[in-house]
């Protein structure tokens, strides 16, 4: 199938269910799920629950000597689980050739933050603590992504260990959404809006303000952070905050990466089982966690 109808294949598929900001909680979080009923992970995998930090975790495994990869799903801090994220976090198992371990952390408004940070980092410690740190890496998409970037933060203000690479998919690295891309790309942003993000942001922040670093590390301090890759799609209302995020991560000394793909929209690797881009996107993941974490 061509490119652009693999892509108009998926938007029929997303405008099919447009956002509506008046469902309930449970509503949005059975659409997401839907994922999970909709695309399975790759063959030739080992699935297997565990509990990390004291959450529930699975561990996904293509090849128990390679590099493990702590993976935070997305979701807006409030959807989102290890049902919709298994297929994503399957073949990034097989491309980074070894394990992920996906965190089913707490969410909001159940549990609003610090629920999601103090699991992430309580899981890191974890993993930290029975591997080689240096061979890790975590990763997360969208708000997972912002929370990924919060997790190392935190783990480097906590004197831990960091992990060997940091991989942020689309991700919602401020919960504010006064950045201009929001207008600029409104109209070629199927998913994404100010209105889905006053959905999602006041559900995780509770009473902390959101320009927190802890919740927006868009404004934290990120020297010291390892290698890191982004990657953001050209039409998607993420995108200045992303861009930004990756000059300051350059400006504090980080090495790091923005990979900018072309007509993608928000965390287009959930449709790789429709969108050879989505799967061309993993494997980059893949090829960097690979590299980075090859010691």
């Amino acid at each position: 199938m061509a490119r652009a109808d693999e892509i108009a294949d998926v938007l029929k598929l997303l405008k099919s269910a447009p956002f509506d900001a008046a469902q309930p909680v449970p509503v949005a979080r059975g659409f997401l799920d839907g994922l999970g009923d909709a695309f399975a992970p790759p063959d030739g995998l080992t699935i297997e629950a565990t509990r990390l930090g004291g959450r529930p975790a699975e561990r996904i495994v293509a090849d128990p000597a390679g590099p493990v990869v702590l993976y935070l799903h997305g979701g807006g801090y409030v959807i989102g689980s290890l049902k919709s994220h298994r297929h994503l976090a399957g073949l990034l198992a097989r491309e980074v050739g070894g394990s992920v371990v996906l965190l089913d952390y707490r969410l909001a408004p159940e549990d609003p933050f610090p629920a999601a940070l103090d699991d992430a980092l309580a899981a890191w410690r974890e993993l930290a603590g029975r591997e080689r740190p240096e061979r890790c890496a975590i990763a997360g998409d969208s708000a997972g992504g912002g929370l990924a970037f919060a997790t190392v933060v935190a783990a480097r203000d906590a004197g831990l260990p960091l992990p060997g690479a940091l991989v942020g998919i689309s991700p919602w690295v401020n919960l504010g959404a006064e950045n201009p891309s929001y207008d600029r790309l409104a109209a070629v942003d199927p998913l994404l809006s100010r209105e889905v993000c006053a959905y999602f942001a006041p559900r995780y922040a509770g009473t902390t303000q959101v320009r927190d670093p802890r919740i927006s590390p868009l404004f934290a301090r990120l020297e010291g952070l390892p290698p890191t890759l982004i990657q953001i799609g050209d039409r998607e209302v993420f995108f200045g905050d992303a861009t930004d995020m990756h000059e300051k991560l350059v400006a504090a000394g980080t090495d790091a990466t923005l990979a900018v793909w072309k007509e993608m929209f928000h965390v287009w690797h959930l449709y790789w089982p429709m969108l050879e881009d989505g799967r061309a996107a993993i494997a980059e993941i893949g090829r960097f966690v690979s590299r980075v974490c090859a010691s």
